[in-house]
């Protein structure tokens, strides 16, 4: 009953043929027999099971129409590890549903659907779903199978057999090379395959070395498969924001021109500032886009591309000893605008690689001693980086403009400033999210522009979200939060939080940050953990 009961699930695409279940039944009972350990049966159930799983793979299956094709999921269960433990190396999964069975000689096998929110509205709208009726509308986006190998010749012989399997069935391998992270186990001598689905295959001998092992399915040494399709890709990309990294996008320019602008001092210098600003803001850019490209073959520390020339540094600190010396007057608005932009402006020089310039604690160059003396005489303050010798700016402008005339212009920048791109958690300390939401609601009170006031309630709404993620225990691994005493306000800081982006999507629907503040509503609207922002970990 067993091998029977492994067969139909091996042969799911197919039972409406009945003879050819009964031809494949007796084939596997044949194998069996001719191996006492049943090693040639599993190879080949285990093949035949997973390319049927990944062939059911594709895209816009919502989970009521997955359900309605697997029996109500009668036979499914929900990954309990969802509760408390990442699943999916991004966490962006809304459900994970596994059934577990059994290969021709008794081996464990599992097999882990997964299903991820569906594509984001364009405009951006609120959602109206909640809990499981917004759930229902995920979609099938990867799939997970482990089978449970006691030996490396067991293990190699599963994992040889899919391989085989998918290569008649998909053609060559295309190699790990340049794949994304995949989690646990899966190693550079994985094969893959790029058909609709990302499809991964190989062999995990030593699964507690990895990180996440916990998350296993079965437990042990296992020959596995991975498929993902394009939708889960997205949704990491949309995780971290953008695909990549720049150093400088709209907003922070945007933030840098409202700076110089609020601090009202002469065209001229004004000019200056934001050309130096864009030197090297588009430098430092260009730079790591180049050492990006450089070491997808090999990142050789002396090989990696430098900064030339002189344009973009040697403006800096006669410019930065003119800006102060316009500002020596103002007032105290004026001049927390003006040191907004001075701490922009630094911060965007200190990006152009090489990041030494400032010197470090064991040496520094003659050159590196003068600027940092230079700079430190008009007030910038320098320290050694997280286990880096090296000197970096402290951002202590930001700190002091913050301080200053909070009901003036140049104080709502300098606090939105520190809000949006601050180092919140070494200045406010695991309280951090409390903190943005102190300033944040503050903020909403005073004289800010709609497009402000809608990056406000976003930010006000991560912090909200940041209590609930650590009430689910998704947030705080090293004991930093009692998460029993942020239990208590989850229900009403997801209330809070909602509220915040349904304000902040009111206004702004359609940029960057307003699609990671819907994606964060989304996961709130549906009752799952969201992620977290302004959460501090600590060693």
């Amino acid at each position: 009953m067993q091998l029977a009961h492994h067969i139909r699930w091996v042969l799911k695409p197919a039972v409406s043929f009945p003879g050819l279940v009964l031809a494949i039944l007796a084939t596997a009972s044949f194998l069996r027999a001719q191996t006492p350990d049943g090693s040639s049966a599993d190879a080949s159930a285990f093949a035949s099971s997973a390319e049927g799983e990944v062939s059911e793979l594709r895209e816009g299956i919502t989970l009521e129409q997955w359900k309605e094709g697997h029996g109500n999921g009668k036979h499914w269960t929900r990954s309990p590890l969802m509760e408390v433990e990442i699943t999916d190396p991004f966490h962006q999964e809304c459900l994970s549903l596994v059934r577990r069975d059994a290969l021709p000689s008794g081996a464990r096998v599992a097999v882990q659907v997964s299903f991820y929110p569906p594509p984001m509205p364009s405009p951006l709208t609120f959602p109206t779903l909640r809990g499981q009726d917004l759930i229902a509308t995920c979609t099938l986006g990867s799939l997970r199978i482990e089978a449970e190998a006691a030996t490396p010749e067991i293990g190699q012989a599963l994992d040889e057999a899919v391989r085989k399997k998918f290569g008649e069935q998909y053609g060559a391998s295309v190699g790990m090379k340049g794949a994304g992270r995949w989690g646990r186990g899966v190693h550079s001598d994985s094969d893959r395959w790029i058909h609709g689905p990302e499809i991964v295959s190989g062999y995990n001998g030593k699964p507690g070395l990895y990180y996440d092992a916990p998350g296993q399915l079965v437990h042990g040494p296992v020959a596995f498969v991975r498929a993902r399709l394009p939708i889960v890709e997205k949704l990491e990309r949309e995780m971290w924001g953008r695909e990549r990294f720049p150093y400088d996008d709209p907003s922070d320019r945007a933030l840098f021109l409202w700076a110089v602008t609020a601090a009202k001092v002469d065209a001229d210098l004004s000019r200056r500032m934001e050309k130096l600003y864009d030197i090297d803001t588009v430098l430092g850019e260009r730079l790591e886009e180049q050492v990006e490209e450089m070491c997808k073959v090999g990142c050789a520390y002396k090989a990696l591309p430098k900064a030339e020339g002189t344009d973009w540094k040697d403006p800096l600190v006669p410019l930065l000893q003119d800006w102060f010396g316009a500002l020596k007057s103002a007032d105290s608005g004026r001049r927390a605008a003006g040191l907004v932009a001075a701490d922009r402006l630094l911060l965007a020089f200190g990006r152009v690689r090489p990041w030494d310039k400032f010197g470090s604690v064991q040496s520094s160059t003659p050159g590196e001693l003068k600027l940092r003396a230079q700079l430190q005489d008009l007030g910038a303050q320098f320290e050694p980086g997280y286990e880096n010798p090296d000197y970096g700016y402290s951002s202590n402008w930001l700190d002091e403009a913050k301080q200053l005339g909070q009901a003036t212009e140049g104080g709502r920048i300098a606090l939105f400033t520190w809000m949006s791109s601050g180092d919140i958690c070494g200045r406010a300390g695991s309280g951090a999210f409390r903190q943005i939401i102190s300033d944040g609601e503050y903020l909403l009170t005073e004289k800010i522009d709609p497009d402000t006031a809608a990056q406000v309630h976003f930010m006000v709404g991560d912090a909200y979200s940041d209590i609930v993620a650590i009430a689910g225990g998704y947030a705080g691994p090293n004991g930093e939060y009692n998460v029993e005493q942020f239990q208590r306000e989850a229900i009403s800081a997801r209330a809070k939080a909602l509220r915040h982006y349904q304000a902040g999507l009111a206004v702004d629907n359609t940029s960057e940050n307003a699609k990671d503040a819907y994606r964060q509503a989304w996961y709130l609207a549906a009752g799952l953990l969201p992620r977290e922002r302004y959460v501090c970990f600590g060693d």
